[in-house]
């Protein structure tokens, strides 16, 4: 196999992972950061992340306890502040700070050295007994203790200043701006944007008492313009129900948009929407739940009860969200796989409609299996089956699809569904995971999509990649042994192209087991500034900047 090591304990292809999934690393205190180069003063404000940071622990016993998979690895927030000191020079400083999120969780595995509830991918032990596995309830299991503030592992993504919340919670007085951290279980933790100190966890049923479903998008879509913002809930049995809601940025108040149960609809592991200007579509990816979660209570795991079927048609369900006519049209196309959506806008012409829509897919569900951590270090021989020819099946691809003609009268789940037109298909040497845009074209027609690579190069992510979607052309940014994280695009304000303005990554230099804060130039990616760790950063998963 072409860069495939023999010795197993070398990094595959001379490009060192190891340490960026081994931190347990924390920074109570802001630490200031060394920069080079030059930070525009544009890009001031808070860069905060969430993921994973270390997936192993001390049992009271002794005994080493290992997280298996990397969704389900010790969630960790962090802060970065880029400060514009101002001066002629435009002098900037940058600090950190990071700060584990889920203690009680941790404390209760450390006690008995189980996983408390149901985990994303963790093994259970075989031995436990059929009794005690049929005694518990889905419900039980899954939800948040009530005294815990950090009794949940929830780090998947974050947002300051999320509507609804403040107005409902009520149970802690908000410091400054509420932060709160998602995943896709219908569990949420507020936390202390300027300490990251967990203050709460709370459910979307203290949103709306119908919001009582176990499941949602650790990625709700928010309408740029307005600030509200839009969701699924997702109920599991024999019947699933999904409740698609909106929340009101100026009231709090929380609207279910349309329900959607019955005609064969199944329940499925949806990470991301997509928004549109009148529109939210809700693609059923082929990622479905058997037994309608039934059998999460025998596994206690989401991955080992979730199947792939080539033969079923993933569903595209078009939903108004400014009329109130709930679903509106319902498409389909051949099954794939998704974790994030892109961007999608609305194209209208002699009186029609259509829904332009880009994401990045996957052919199947292996991408869940490629994320166990053994297969995703680079000592770890079982990475060898997820590089050079064999990455093929779980690396990324972007498509393009469009939904014609949509229907502008209320409907319901049984209508007949339209064909959902696959646009264009990117090649995979030029596809990206974790993409982002220009923020500022959201919901609009836009040119660019960014995102990390998978060109085989590393058993992870080996670089950052600007796709021009009307070219048809990549652009790639890639030093050998540094794995950079998801970028954050930061607009220029006096720029007039789409491209005008930064990217933001965090990144891992493998060889010198240390992390530093990439700027890079979104119009060639070319290096403008960076600001050098002292430590390695931990790869995780999402981020979001909040200017000031």
């Amino acid at each position: 196999m072409s860069g495939e090591n023999s010795d197993s304990t070398r990094p595959f292809n001379g490009w060192p992972t190891d340490i960026g999934f081994e931190i347990n690393h924390e920074e109570a205190e802001p630490v200031e950061l060394k920069i080079t180069g030059r930070i525009p003063p544009y890009a001031a404000g808070v860069l905060f992340r969430t993921g994973p940071g270390g997936h192993q622990l001390t049992t009271k016993e002794g005994k080493t306890f290992t997280m298996s998979h990397w969704f389900d690895g010790w969630a960790q927030t962090h802060r970065f502040d880029i400060i514009d000191r101002g001066g002629d020079e435009g002098r900037m400083q940058v600090t950190y700070r990071s700060r584990h999120t889920c203690d009680e969780y941790m404390a209760k595995i450390h006690h008995t050295g189980k996983v408390p509830g149901i985990s994303f991918a963790q093994v259970q032990d075989p031995c436990e007994s059929l009794f005690r596995k049929m005694m518990s309830t889905f419900y039980a299991m899954t939800s948040p203790d009530p005294e815990g503030k950090s009794c949940q592992n929830i780090g998947v993504t974050l947002q300051q200043d999320m509507p609804g919340w403040s107005e409902k919670s009520g149970e802690v007085t908000l410091k400054d701006h509420n932060l709160w951290v998602r995943t896709d279980h219908n569990h949420l933790q507020q936390l202390d944007p300027k300490t990251l100190e967990p203050l709460q966890t709370a459910t979307q049923a203290v949103l709306h008492p119908d919001l009582r479903g176990n499941l949602t998008a650790a990625h709700p879509q928010i309408d740029p313009n307005s600030g509200d913002w839009y969701n699924y809930n997702l109920e599991l049995g024999r019947a699933p129900i999904y409740r698609v809601f909106g929340v009101s940025a100026a009231t709090g108040d929380v609207t279910i948009l349309t329900t959607l149960t019955g005609n064969d609809i199944l329940g499925s592991y949806v990470h991301s929407m997509f928004l549109t200007e009148h529109y939210i579509v809700l693609c059923i990816f082929d990622a479905y739940i058997e037994m309608g979660g039934m059998k999460m209570l025998w596994t206690k795991n989401m991955i080992d009860a979730l199947y792939f079927d080539p033969s079923k048609k993933n569903k595209w369900f078009v939903i108004d969200r400014v009329h109130g006519r709930g679903l509106v049209d319902v498409y389909e196309s051949d099954g794939f796989f998704s974790f994030h959506t892109t961007n999608a806008w609305e194209e209208t012409s002699s009186g029609t409609t259509d829904v332009v829509l880009e994401l990045s897919t996957y052919e199947n569900l292996d991408i869940l299996k490629r994320f166990y951590y053994e297969n995703m270090k680079a000592t770890a021989p079982g990475a060898h089956a997820y590089v050079g020819d064999n990455s093929l099946r779980a690396r990324p691809q972007l498509m393009r699809w469009m939904l014609r003609d949509v229907n502008e009268r209320a409907s319901t789940v049984s209508i007949p569904a339209k064909a959902a037109e696959r646009v264009f298909v990117v090649p995979k040497a030029d596809s990206v995971e974790l993409p982002t845009i220009n923020p500022t074209y959201a919901m609009k027609p836009s040119r660019y999509i960014y995102g990390c690579s998978d060109r085989a190069d590393s058993v992870f992510l080996d670089g950052l990649i600007k796709f021009d979607t009307l070219k048809k052309s990549a652009k790639a940014w890639k030093v050998h042994a540094h794995s950079p994280g998801e970028p954050i695009f930061v607009p220029d304000p006096q720029g007039n192209a789409e491209d005008d303005g930064v990217l933001l990554s965090i990144v891992l230099d493998g060889v010198k087991s240390t992390s530093y804060l990439l700027v890079l130039d979104a119009r060639n990616l070319e290096e403008v500034g960076r600001a050098s760790m002292k430590i390695a950063f931990p790869f995780g998963f999402h981020g979001s900047h909040v200017s000031v």
